[in-house]
């Protein structure tokens, strides 16, 4: 079969389409024929070497959509024919074997190569507000990078439950995509201070809840945007750079930060099953769906490297085979 593949560290040339054995799924594996795959910014951090993975060659890709075609002795739930969505390792391939845990049958309504880029920014955006964020109805969530994958599912989960949200993006197009999804203020970040906006639209108060994924200085100031007993999420480090918290930061006003990587959250640390399960009648009834950016073949995952890495993406970029 086809997959993408890394041999070594570097730009978006070292992506190599190669034949690799088909996978042979295990008593806990699912077997998917992929109809696609999605491509997150992890992947282009692990394409750098600045993301964990297996040792090199392997496969790239985390997420994946398509047809069971076969199930491990142990899996309950899924059978052979269903269209599921699912995480797991080496997903941008004609196959995957996929942990049963973490593969979802989904609703006839969906879209299959929209599916296969929504498992990791969906789940990612529920455990955020609801698992570790402990958002609640009536509070004020600042998203950060809200044009982004996660960002657009953040906008409008935070809104379906209740919150008033402010979003950050770099361009007027951005923040016109934020605003069709239910952002109640957008700041476009290169313009202004989004420290001062933020204090300015919240009396001086702050937020109660910030998803933070680019580090560096806009966490810095993230966490100076809290109100106080407020919750800053950091699920990512896009800039590659490193802040400087001071304590008084933190402690001045009874702040929390809490890190998040779901992809090294302990294994059952998540109820991904339940999430997903509280999720799918929203995505059906239109409540909250997948914003598409660009839907690419797998042999041009170079493009979608380049894409991402220039931010350029409204939403989620996605591979076919």
């Amino acid at each position: 079969m086809k997959a993408v593949r890394l041999n070594e560290f570097g730009g978006p040339e070292v992506l190599k389409i190669e034949d690799v054995p088909e996978p042979t799924p295990r008593s806990h594996h699912v077997l998917i024929k992929v109809d696609s795959a999605g491509v997150n910014f992890a992947d282009v951090l692990r394409r750098g070497g600045n993301y964990p993975g297996p040792d090199l060659p392997s496969s790239m890709g985390l997420e994946a959509a398509g047809t069971v075609m076969e199930v491990g002795s142990d899996v309950t739930g899924i059978s052979v024919g269903q269209k599921v969505m699912g995480m797991g390792p080496g997903s941008q391939a004609e196959y995957v074997a996929i942990n049963g845990s973490l593969v979802f049958p989904y609703p006839d309504s969906l879209d299959p190569v929209e599916a296969g880029g929504m498992p990791i920014v969906f789940l990612t955006s529920y455990h955020i507000l609801k698992s570790r964020g402990q958002m609640q109805s009536g509070d004020t969530v600042l998203v950060q990078a809200g044009a982004s994958g996660v960002g657009t599912v953040l906008i409008q989960l935070a809104k379906a439950w209740g919150a008033k949200v402010i979003a950050t993006s770099s361009t007027q197009d951005k923040l016109d995509l934020c605003r069709s999804l239910g952002a109640d203020v957008t700041i476009n970040y290169t313009e202004a201070d989004f420290e001062a906006v933020v204090k300015d639209e919240t009396g001086g108060d702050g937020v109660q809840l910030v998803a933070e994924c680019v580090g560096g200085e806009v966490l810095e100031k993230s966490v100076r945007c809290l109100a106080s007993y407020g919750r800053l999420v950091s699920y990512g480090n896009a800039s590659q750079t490193q802040a400087n918290l001071p304590s008084s930061d933190i402690t001045s006003n009874n702040r929390t930060v809490i890190g998040f990587s779901m992809g090294r959250s302990p294994r059952g640390s998540l109820d991904h099953q339940g999430a997903m399960a509280e999720m799918f009648p929203m995505i059906a009834s239109g409540q909250a769906k997948l914003i598409v950016d660009q839907v690419l073949p797998m042999a041009e995952v170079g493009k979608a490297h380049q894409h991402l890495a220039s931010r350029g993406a409204r939403g989620k970029v996605i591979l076919t085979p």
